[in-house]
């Protein structure tokens, strides 16, 4: 399967914005609920998205299908730190909306 890079870009874009916002609102809401500074880890897995999109451009250069097979590995791993970091402080979220 082979993913164009241009759409890549974009989703990595967005992604990285994504986590910037969160990251963002969870120290808000970190501060007002007393919550360790976990979001701070999202920063860090935006890092590691900037990363992973280095690493595609090298492959490209390079032709070396380990290199993207490292960048995808990196994209999974961060989306998945991102999502247990935003379930620490937006887990109430569903514990509201199943009341309902």
């Amino acid at each position: 399967m082979v993913i164009n890079p241009q759409t890549l870009f974009f989703f990595d874009f967005s992604l990285v914005m994504l986590m910037v916002i969160l990251s963002y609102l969870s120290k808000r809401l970190g501060e007002a609920l007393k919550i360790k500074p976990y979001y701070r880890i999202l920063y860090l897995t935006s890092a590691t998205i900037v990363l992973a999109a280095a690493l595609d451009i090298i492959a490209e250069t390079v032709q070396n299908s380990t290199i993207s097979l490292i960048s995808i590995t990196l994209r999974f791993a961060s989306s998945a730190i991102a999502f247990l970091i935003c379930l620490i402080y937006w887990k109430w979220l569903f514990a509201e909306f199943l009341k309902n």
